[in-house]
């Protein structure tokens, strides 16, 4: 749990960070994207390692 935990928070990290490199600045909408995609991740991941 705690690992797909790690992943969410470091997918939101970089993604946000990647957005606001690309628009110059911080959007509200990117950084709700990027949480949105983080715990979709984090979920997909955690299925992952409790079936696997």
């Amino acid at each position: 749990m705690i690992g797909a935990l790690i992943f969410a928070i470091t997918m939101f990290i970089g993604w946000t960070i990647f957005d606001a490199i690309k628009h110059k600045k911080i959007i509200k909408e990117n950084v709700i994207s990027g949480l949105a995609a983080s715990i979709v991740a984090g979920i997909a991941w955690y299925i992952l390692f409790v079936i696997f």
